[in-house]
């Protein structure tokens, strides 16, 4: 073929004779006469309906794509944009010209009088950002004898595209289609149709293709429609629809958004691992989030704001989510991990939801001294009923025998208040209070002081120190100074036991959510990846249904079959792993049940090789204060004391 074609070109030119320029002029001067550039020409129609003007073959070939602009919904080709027509008005015979078969003309826009010598087609792109006049460059058509035009053009398209498929990035195929058509005239002498297939991408020039670009051309759709329009009246307008597909190279996404985003997400997991000790695990955790929302602010850089979820919104919001929840784990663990109250929160707020609020199944804060329990039981009738307040120290005064140990009484009273007095308010209530004396004074039960504090102050709900101090002159004026230190300080190992008791049970609970995060909430972000990496999402932009309407929010979204199992694996897997887990603990229970029964099953020793015991170790052991009145003669008994005489 390329010899052929090699001896029908030499043929040609050795037609060519030295007079060529000379039968140019002379054809170009004799074709232009009387000729009006802006009358379609004559020629064979290939339609039925109009016998006027002439039918346009359009190609466009594709050279490379220099620029795509998602957020500003632009889309840069460079093209060779070709037509062929045929003008009856341009018909010469090759021999009365030296030979001559063909020749070029003048050609540009159609409204361009002085720069145009023939006929052009009005053909324009109708969704063009910058006109096909000043993106195209100015090139002269060929005519050839038969009458046939063919104009070539090199240059840029500027679309403004509507693009499909972005929902999708960055693993989208962003698709782009633009219309061209007739301006001035419409098929009625201007009819379009397919040179070929329409297009071509495929060229043998080094230069053409892509490198180290983002954006490469997949394919190219065509389709010819016939369009009316209101403003046209009855005239059929032809309109050639262009869909340009592009394939994205999103290695680069993957590599350096992606990729790293799930890093940083499963390095924030790494606080349930951390000890609630460990100072810097909050700031962690604050870290990560800061640079998954950079990572975030990065990405809306590569697309445009706008109403529609796409894939990469919704991959950086999962990712977000889990930082956010990792961050919510630490919070809460520390919050366990240090708080030391029966509840978790203040108690005047506890009333609300008990069941929430409060530390169930554990017993309460110190409530009353069981060394005053046991002590009243010793002296029944032995006591004496506290008198009116301030009545011994009125005594005392009176007989002068305020000595140096009154003096520290009264400031260690003044100083149980202060110890009582933890929120600083000034005030104690009464709860509060009968829970101290009942440590310092054990000859009265808390019930016993709550009944005389409401006796002798009646008004009182709330203790100051003044009112705190009286109380505590009249029912431990005359208890030695050293016993009454000794109950304060039973008191405090008393609220520091509850309030360790407390700081445990919440510890308990902070590493119990420690250790459920470490194995539900990678789980669950996994699951939600798998999700995400087989869900595929579109959208109707480039035809079907509402396709003219923009849609808020998320879009059509669909799995394939392969895609459900893939993303159903992460889950079984899960779910196998937990089952082996409670399996294996049930086991580790059975054998440890079963070693305990092993262990208690031993052999009893001969009769002649055990020893006898004393009958004296033998016998129960039984508290001293539980043996009851009348059995003071038994060995190791104390005496009951006397009763109590006025």
């Amino acid at each position: 073929m390329v010899l052929v074609w090699l001896l029908l070109a030499t043929r040609s030119l050795a037609q060519l004779q030295y007079s060529y320029t000379d039968h140019a002029t002379a054809l170009r001067k004799h074709l232009t006469i009387g000729y009006d550039p802006m009358v379609p020409p004559r020629s064979q129609r290939r339609v039925n309906y109009s016998a006027a003007g002439t039918d346009v073959g359009m190609s466009i070939r594709f050279f490379k794509v220099q620029g795509v602009s998602a957020s500003t919904g632009q889309m840069r080709l460079k093209v060779w944009v070709r037509l062929r027509w045929t003008d009856d008005r341009l018909r010469w015979n090759p021999e009365d010209y030296g030979n001559i078969s063909e020749t070029n003309f003048y050609g540009g826009d159609i409204t361009d009088r002085e720069n145009t010598e023939i006929w052009v087609p009005d053909i324009q792109p109708y969704n063009s950002n910058v006109g096909i006049q000043v993106s195209l460059d100015r090139t002269a058509p060929t005519v050839y004898s038969t009458g046939v035009v063919f104009w070539s053009r090199p240059g840029l398209i500027d679309i403004l595209c509507k693009f499909s498929g972005l929902v999708a990035f960055p693993f989208d195929n962003l698709k782009c289609a633009m219309e061209w058509g007739g301006w001035s005239f419409s098929s009625v002498t201007q009819g379009i149709y397919l040179e070929g297939d329409g297009y071509v991408f495929l060229s043998s020039e080094d230069t053409a293709g892509a490198s180290y670009q983002e954006y490469s051309i997949k394919k190219v759709e065509v389709d010819l429609k016939t369009t009316f329009y209101e403003a046209a009246g009855t005239d059929a307008w032809t309109v050639v629809k262009y869909t340009v597909e592009l394939n994205r190279a999103a290695f680069y996404y993957g590599t350096l958004i992606l990729f790293p985003t799930i890093l940083v997400t499963v390095l924030s997991f790494g606080v349930f691992f951390m000890s609630h000790e460990v100072g810097e695990r909050l700031s962690f955790g604050i870290t990560l989030l800061l640079v998954v929302e950079v990572m975030r602010s990065t990405v809306s850089t590569f697309v445009p704001i706008c109403g529609e979820l796409l894939w990469i919104d919704l991959f950086m919001l999962v990712n977000s989510v889990f930082c956010c929840l990792s961050l919510l784990e630490t919070m809460t663990v520390l919050f366990f991990a240090f708080h030391t109250d029966e509840h978790l929160l203040p108690t005047w707020l506890a009333w609300l939801a008990p069941w929430i609020f409060w530390r169930g199944g554990r017993r309460t804060g110190p409530v009353e001294s069981q060394a005053g329990s046991i002590f009243r039981r010793f002296s029944k009738g032995i006591l004496k009923e506290p008198k009116t307040p301030m009545s011994k120290i009125e005594e005392n005064l009176k007989e002068g025998k305020l000595t140096e140990s009154d003096t520290a009484k009264l400031i260690f009273f003044e100083n149980l208040f202060y110890m009582l007095d933890s929120d600083s308010n000034g005030l104690i209530t009464v709860e509060d209070a009968c829970c101290m004396l009942s440590f310092v004074n054990l000859s009265m039960s808390r019930q016993a002081l709550k009944g005389f504090l409401e006796e002798n102050w009646p008004e009182h709900k709330r203790f100051n120190c003044s009112d705190f101090v009286e109380i505590c002159v009249e029912l431990m004026w005359v208890m030695p100074f050293h016993e009454i230190k000794m109950g304060a300080e039973n008191y405090m190992s008393s609220y520091n036991r509850f309030t360790k008791l407390c700081a445990n049970y919440w510890l308990s609970w902070s590493k119990t959510v420690d250790r459920w995060s470490r194995f539900w909430l990678p789980m669950f972000y996994f699951c939600a990846l798998g999700i995400l990496f087989n869900l595929e999402l579109t959208d109707d932009y480039l035809g079907g249904a509402g396709s003219n309407e923009m849609f808020q929010g998320f879009g059509n979204g669909y799995m394939s079959v392969a895609g459900v199992f893939r993303a159903l694996v992460m889950p079984i897997f899960a779910g196998i792993s937990v089952a082996a887990w409670f399996y294996m603990r049930r086991q580790a229970k059975q054998k440890r049940a079963a070693l305990g029964m092993r262990e208690s099953q031993v052999t009893p020793m001969p009769p002649q090789e055990e020893e006898e015991e004393p009958e004296e170790m033998m016998k129960p052991i039984v508290p001293r204060w539980s043996i009851k009145p009348g059995t003071a003669g038994m060995p190791g008994m104390l005496p009951m004391m006397p009763p109590a005489t006025d």
